[in-house]
């Protein structure tokens, strides 16, 4: 890892922000950039201001935006950007690339559930677009006790397989800096769950306990093949989201999942787990696309 870029989309969530990017810069020993990306909400004005007022309007607001972004880092020797966008996380992929970087830290969205149905939010475009992992921190943040990657081992196909070795070690790095104990959870969906109302019994018994040994088996033989040792390894079933979000609360966990960045009609109609897991996550994420 090169850098960590810190994003500080609003100047309230700032100072946690940068703690968590100094901190992980220190551990992992990188650079840090720090990006504030300004969001063009002029649009209305421009139709009432020519060209050169416009132009002026913008530089005026991307200064004040620099000095209080050079005020807050002052002596600190990180590189600061200061880019004016129309579209948040297209200049945050952009830069991520331009910067080199390996992982990005921002604060995550936290958008009702009726207004993800009418627009995506920046950072689930993000999650799908990033050249690098996204560690999404919340508000009420805890002191991580645990880091708790969520897997799909049962998925044989070779972009999944190798996204799955991508996650774990990313969490097993999180694990060491952290100086936590890392977990490998790995949820078998249950279809009575899933699709509620539909179907009035269980997954039958022994199918299920087959599955669950078939997981573990390859979860197993995963963790060996990658030299990555657990502290356990947690093979249950339920509805993906729900689990794994309980299991990182109730643990005040780091969640390390994986983004099949499902996109265009399957991505609306679908979405990925880990954008359903955002809406309600109460623990900070580290997503890897």
């Amino acid at each position: 890892m090169e850098n960590i870029l810190a994003v500080i989309n609003h100047w309230d969530d700032a100072e946690v922000i940068l703690a968590e990017a100094e901190k992980l810069r220190t551990r992992f020993h990188t650079g840090l950039e720090v990006l504030v990306p300004v969001h063009d909400q002029l649009g209305e004005l421009s139709k009432y201001l020519n060209l050169q007022d416009f132009s002026q309007l913008q530089e005026e607001i991307v200064s004040a935006e620099r000095n209080r972004l050079e005020n807050l880092c002052a002596g600190k020797g990180y590189r600061l950007h200061v880019e004016w966008t129309t579209k948040v996380h297209a200049t945050i992929v952009e830069k991520a690339q331009d910067y080199g970087a390996g992982l990005i830290v921002m604060m995550a969205s936290h958008d009702p559930v009726l207004s993800a149905l009418i627009h995506t939010p920046d950072d689930w475009h993000l999650f799908r677009d990033t050249p690098c992992p996204v560690l999404a921190l919340v508000k009420d943040r805890k002191s991580c006790q645990q880091v708790i990657a969520a897997i799909d081992v049962l998925d044989n196909q070779e972009p999944q397989q190798q996204l799955t070795a991508r996650l774990l070690d990313n969490a097993a790095a999180m694990a060491k800096v952290e100086d936590v104990p890392l977990a490998i959870l790995s949820v078998v969906p249950d279809p009575a769950l899933v699709y509620a109302g539909i179907l009035n019994a269980p997954m039958s018994g022994d199918f299920l306990l087959d599955t669950i040994a078939a997981a573990k088996k390859k979860t197993q033989a995963l963790v060996e093949r990658l030299g990555i040792n657990p502290e356990a390894i947690d093979v249950v079933t339920g509805r993906v989201e729900d689990v794994v979000s309980q299991r990182a609360s109730q643990n005040n966990a780091l969640l390390v999942i994986g983004n099949a960045a499902n996109k265009g009609l399957k991505g609306l109609l679908i979405g990925n787990t880990a954008e359903r897991i955002l809406r309600s996550m109460k623990t900070d994420m580290l997503v890897v696309n």
